[in-house]
């Protein structure tokens, strides 16, 4: 009975220090490849959330924000209010595009600030067509940013999970290496 239980102690030992071993092999290994798997697998969770609020917007968040602002007023006090409003509404969606832009490392504060400065200039004359056509391209700037967040989000599951399917081999071959039953078997005609 005790040697029983030392034996499963021992199997025991072996699977915990070779799935050990196999971590610390997968951490190395995505280390002299550049890789930061804890990082992925952040940049994966924050990906699908950008993703989600991106598509939230553009399958009917802009049109309930248009549509809270009502009708366009032609009085000029009015219609400047409404302007401002718009722009306020386009700022915030051109902000998911600027999330993405981070998430890539590819913040530009200078392009930000031109489209807020076009926009602000578009207010100060109470210009709302201009104001739309600048929704139109934050529309097509969230497309393309939904595009380009899916497809490094892809990458970055097919990353982990060609670390997962690594992580397995491993830890299988090193259990066999430390149980050497089946790698060193040896021979009974010995």
């Amino acid at each position: 009975m005790i040697f029983l239980v030392k034996r499963e102690m021992f199997v025991l030992f072996r699977i915990v220090a070779s799935c050990a071993t196999a971590i610390a092999l997968i951490f190395f290994i995505s280390s002299l490849s550049g890789e930061d798997l804890l990082k992925n697998n952040t940049e994966i969770k924050n990906s699908e959330l950008l993703i989600q609020q991106i598509n939230a917007e553009l399958e009917g968040g802009i049109a309930q924000r248009l549509a809270k602002l009502g009708e366009v007023p032609e009085k000029n006090p009015f219609r400047k209010f409404y302007a401002i409003e718009l722009a306020k509404e386009i700022h915030d969606l051109s902000g998911l595009t600027e999330k993405q832009r981070m998430l890539f490392d590819a913040y530009n504060v200078r392009s930000f600030e031109t489209q807020l400065k076009r926009m602000m200039g578009y207010t100060e004359n109470s210009d709302v067509k201009s104001l739309m056509d600048e929704l139109e391209v934050v529309k097509r700037e969230l497309k393309n940013s939904a595009n380009l967040i899916e497809k490094k989000r892809q990458k970055l599951v097919r990353q982990r999970t060609a670390y997962i399917v690594l992580f397995i081999v491993f830890w299988i071959m090193i259990y066999l290496y430390y149980s050497r039953g089946i790698i060193f078997k040896k021979s009974d005609q010995d």
